[in-house]
């Protein structure tokens, strides 16, 4: 599969991605709507075979055997699954090494493929491209860091900008002492100056080395959500951290909570390197993205249409499409829902729509468990486009609606990610998707049975001929719980005598 082949929206092919890196060799398989793809197979090895390669000026001889061992059940394995395309890519160990093109050589002979090196300014734009896939609004720098070396590239408003791949790989760093690796970092990043217009703005971090950090920064924070994808964390609270990380020493690391044992020793250079950047870029907040090159060799060759959309919205729609019962339309529901919901900001109506789209995703569940298991299944989601606290809006509406409220312990789990304001939105959200469920047990044409509306102190539902047999005890309670949430007064009315009251009132103006 070459780089930069657009692939036609809405094709059903598998689409793998085998990454061989200074540290690590993987091989992700993508599956699903185009804009957002889901992993349906993920597995790695650690071969280093970056490990020494600032001294020897090759790689790592126990790494080729093992890295080759790797690539080869990977290459199998994407037969088997019947992957339609599948890249092989090479980092900065391969790049830089003496042996490296002879390693490539190997793989493509013994495999029967076609691997490619990347350049580093290709490694940092596809990086880029990986978050950006993941983080549509990200503005700033991101920070990739692999084993063998740190690139660097500014984001804005969907645009890559400056580049730079440094040789700040923790691999790259063995032997140096604490101060010598900051010395190097510190004149490296300095020599940077387009660093210096991203100062203020995000830092977005990728790497196995740096979600190890996230994950120590959760579990000393109790953080209730162990999601890397867009946690965000302070400035200052990951510059102390990473300050007292940097010094640690293997047998501290091992320690603490969340550390695969394969990156105790990258965590302290890791830290180190860090530190070092924030210093130098003075980031308004520190976000760590679970997409990198992976996500951004798949978002590269998506038609420029199809990289346009909102990925959240897309694997939302396509779970709604896949779970609804009897065809009633997210869209359309979310359009019934519209006159409730005057002034809302254009982030908050793309979240009603969310919840909109997956309303009916629990129904296979057994009645008593549906909130519980709609609001752990979409906090939990492999969504991208949305921050934690957004994931816990979306939960706790699609909750609201299979159970009437937000309460009890299934949903406390959310109650740190989202203030109380959010929290009553959420529940008016849902309340709504609950009425509107009632009102067509789950069918379409929602529209053709009336129309909701606020007017004074009033919420109305105007019905229609088609939607008066539709009304029933349980479609009025669940009227008047909407409407209480709002505070205010239900009222059903005929929507013919509505329309003809206002066309005569229309002619007596």
């Amino acid at each position: 599969m070459a780089s930069g082949t657009a692939v036609a929206a809405g094709s059903d092919q598998l689409i793998g991605v085998v990454d061989v890196g200074s540290n690590s060799v993987r091989l992700v398989v993508f599956t699903g709507p185009d804009r957002s793809p889901t992993p349906i197979f993920n597995e790695k090895i650690l071969p280093a075979l970056g490990r020494g390669l600032g001294e020897r000026g090759t790689l790592d001889p126990e790494g080729v055997e093992a890295a080759l061992e790797a690539i080869r059940r990977f290459v199998a394995l994407a037969e088997r699954m019947q992957v339609t395309a599948l890249d092989i890519v090479g980092t900065a160990a391969i790049r830089e090494a003496n042996d490296g093109q002879a390693f490539v050589d190997r793989v493509n002979k013994d495999c029967n493929v076609s691997m490619r090196i990347l350049s580093g300014a290709e490694e940092a734009r596809i990086s880029a491209l990986g978050v950006l896939s993941g983080i549509p609004d990200a503005q700033g720098v991101v920070g990739d860091l692999g084993g063998g070396s740190l690139e660097l590239v500014t984001v804005e408003k969907g645009t890559v900008g400056p580049q730079a791949t440094l040789p700040l790989g923790p691999l790259r760093l063995t032997g140096l002492s604490h101060e010598e690796t900051k010395a190097l970092a510190d004149r490296l990043l300095g020599e940077l100056s387009w660093l210096d217009e991203a100062r203020g703005r995000d830092l977005y971090l990728v790497g196995g080395a740096w979600r190890a950090i996230a994950r120590i920064h959760m579990s000393q924070t109790q953080y209730p959500l162990h999601i890397i994808h867009q946690y965000r964390a302070s400035t200052e609270e990951l510059s102390e951290m990473t300050r007292v990380l940097a010094r640690q020493s293997k047998d501290s690391i091992v320690r603490l909570a969340g550390v695969p044992k394969r990156r105790l020793e990258a965590v302290p250079p890791a830290a180190l390197i860090l530190r070092r950047l924030i210093k130098r870029t003075k980031p308004r907040g520190i976000v760590f993205s679970a997409n990198g090159l992976r996500e951004g060799l798949h978002f590269d060759i998506l038609a420029p249409d199809v990289r346009r959309q909102d990925p959240l919205i897309a694997l939302c729609r396509d779970m709604g499409l896949r779970e609804s019962r009897f065809g009633l339309s997210g869209d359309d529901l979310y359009r019934f829902l519209n006159p409730v919901f005057t002034g809302e900001s254009a982030e908050e109506e793309r979240l009603r729509l969310a919840a909109c789209l997956l309303a009916d995703v629990a129904w296979r569940v057994n009645p008593d468990y549906r909130g519980e298991q709609a609001f752990r299944r979409i906090l939990r989601a492999p969504f991208v486009g949305i921050d934690h606290p957004s994931r816990a809006f979306v939960a706790l509406a699609v909750h609201a609606r299979y159970e009437g409220h937000i309460d009890g312990p299934a949903v406390e789990l959310s109650l740190p990610l989202l203030d109380q304001p959010g929290r009553q939105k959420a529940l008016r959200v849902g309340l709504a998707i609950r009425f509107a469920e009632a009102l067509t047990g789950g069918t379409g044409r929602i529209d053709s049975l009336g129309e909701l509306g606020v007017e004074d102190d009033k919420l109305i539902f105007a019905v229609t001929a088609a939607g008066r047999p539709m009304l029933g005890e349980v479609v009025t309670r669940r009227l008047q719980d909407l409407a209480a949430c709002f505070v205010l007064t239900p009222s059903i009315i005929d929507a013919a005598r509505r329309g003809q009251a206002e066309r005569a009132a229309r002619q007596r103006g």
